[in-house]
């Protein structure tokens, strides 16, 4: 009896034939989401890392954070970027529809409390799309055993079928349904092969995305509080002389 695959392949039935292809298909579509989400990651990845490189002295600096706005267009496949981004613009736009009354802490608190929500929902849409096709992988690594589980049985049951059967050479030994059940076990050996692979990948894009969120909240809690130092040196700041009183400061941000 011949072993290879070919061999087992062309001696299969027609369901474990049917189990195999299958399974040759959610492996290929399983390959196919973790190059594109490998690629998405690492791009990612790089692209944040210059991002808070750039922003970091920003922040760190008394009266630079205005040149945070449009640096997230520097970084456009940095998730980090988007999600920072849009509270840096949401801040800027805020403090100047305040105008004179951006030196009130409790009117400063409150566009920093928008800022907090806005970033908090483009992180909520960022993770989102890097979530994307996970849950294929995860359904795949979990269903695939089954369905190579589901190929072994009915291969299995035609086995004993071809050795009850004096036509197709049964005869009530092992060794007339061993290769029918090697064929059987095959589909098996291919589904969890698929799971484990499927897994494996699925795990390390959901560390990345811990990574992510590490990265996303580490940043937005530094330029949060970047916002209120400059808010409060905004509301301590003396007026500039030869102006009245009423005329507000101009933020140095």
């Amino acid at each position: 009896m011949d072993f290879t695959l070919v061999a087992m392949w062309s001696s299969m039935g027609s369901t474990a034939k049917g189990v195999v292809i299958i399974l040759l298909i959610m492996s290929m579509y399983s390959i196919g989401i973790t190059v594109e989400r490998f690629m998405t990651f690492r791009k990612g990845r790089i692209q944040s890392i210059g991002y808070i490189g750039a922003l970091q002295p920003l922040v760190g600096t008394q009266g630079r954070l205005r040149e945070a706005v449009g640096l997230d267009q520097r970084f456009r496949g940095s998730p980090v970027a988007r999600v920072i981004g849009i509270g840096v613009n949401e801040f800027a736009r805020g403090v100047e529809m305040l105008g004179p009354r951006a030196n009130d802490p409790a009117e400063l608190e409150l566009v920093v409390d928008g800022v907090n929500r806005s970033m908090e929902r483009m992180k909520d849409r960022e993770l989102s799309n890097l979530r994307r096709g996970l849950a294929v992988l995860a359904t795949i690594s979990s269903s695939a055993p089954f369905v190579g589980l589901f190929g072994t049985v009915f291969g299995i049951i035609t086995s004993f079928q071809n050795m009850a059967d004096p036509n197709k050479g049964g005869g009530g030994g092992l060794a007339t349904v061993s290769a029918g059940i090697s064929e059987a076990l095959l589909t098996t050996a291919v589904g969890l092969a698929v799971a484990i692979v499927s897994v494996w990948f699925y795990n390390f894009f959901t560390t990345k995305l811990d990574d992510f969120t590490i990265d996303v909240d580490e940043t937005a809690g530094e330029v949060l509080d970047s916002m209120m130092r400059e808010g409060r040196a905004a509301a301590v700041a003396p007026p500039p002389p030869g102006r009245p009183m009423p005329q507000a400061p101009q933020p140095r941000w």
